[in-house]
């Protein structure tokens, strides 16, 4: 019998008084998939990327889950580059480049930027481009509501990088949200601190922002680290290619292997499949 990897949960909700929506997501089943799919990262580059990865989600959430969402931080820190995909369809895939030339012990670190894509099949991507700004990368996630889409919001992001408990949350008052109920979301916001990452179940989330019980789900997601890469798509990228490129990459044998960056997997592709009559 085969066994489904587990899933992540997103669930968006509006607090029973209307005044505050919300998205709360449980990642920790993301970490045996970026764990698996990057064994050449430490623990702790996995977690700055399962929480890039959260934050996609969470940004993805707040569009009805219809739109492709990509993020990418480029940094002068120990993370040279960072990349989270999060497709409609619930799966997730993301890469971790280290700055070997990085010798503080920053992760992410100006001058360096941070880019938002989002795209969906009726329309032209939106590519939004913003100078990272000191902090973490919810700062990061946070900096570019406030920036590009005008939109005052909270972002919390964790992963524990020895358990690897991970989830997120984004918290956005509406227009008309009272200071004193801006107030008492601020203080639940800072008494996540007492709370172990493994009780931040979404469900726990939404109750704990809401005050209790009572808040409206309005939409919830499954979410599973899952790679888009096949073979057939490697083909038709290498067949693509200028015939001196293809001869380069075959120059040592009939036969290349190619091992995906998102989840790991190697591919042994035959110069014959590319059905290139030049080579």
């Amino acid at each position: 019998m085969n066994v489904l990897p587990p899933t992540a949960c997103v669930q968006r909700a509006l607090t029973s008084d209307r005044q505050i929506r919300l998205s709360a997501l449980d990642a920790t089943p993301l970490w045996d998939g970026v764990r698996n799919g990057h064994p050449h990262l430490s623990a702790t580059a996995c977690a700055i990327l399962v929480e890039l990865l959260a934050g996609a989600a969470l940004l993805q959430s707040r569009s009805l889950l219809t739109e492709r969402i990509q993020l990418v931080v480029r940094s002068s820190g120990l993370a040279k580059s960072v990349v989270a995909d999060s497709w409609p369809d619930g799966s997730l895939r993301g890469i971790l480049d280290i700055n070997p030339e990085c010798n503080t012990g920053n992760w992410i670190e100006s001058p360096g930027n941070f880019q938002v894509m989002r795209s969906n099949p009726t329309g032209q991507p939106y590519i939004g481009n913003l100078e990272l700004v000191e902090g973490s990368i919810s700062t990061q996630i946070e900096h570019y509501l406030q920036q590009s889409e005008q939109i005052q919001a909270c972002v919390v992001l964790w992963c524990d990088c020895q358990s690897g408990e991970a989830g997120g949350l984004v918290v956005e008052p509406l227009p008309d949200c009272p200071p004193e109920r801006i107030k008492l979301m601020l203080n639940a916001l800072d008494g996540l601190e007492i709370t172990q990452p493994f009780e931040r179940t979404p469900d726990f989330l939404v109750n704990w922002i809401n005050q209790g019980n009572g808040a409206e789900l309005l939409s919830s997601l499954q979410l599973e680290y899952r790679c888009r890469c096949s073979k057939q798509s490697l083909v038709n990228t290498l067949s693509a290619m200028p015939v001196s490129e293809q001869e380069d990459i075959f120059s040592e044998g009939g036969s290349v292997e190619v091992r995906c960056e998102y989840c790991g997997i190697s591919y042994l592709i035959a110069r014959e499949e590319l059905g290139n009559i030049n080579l």
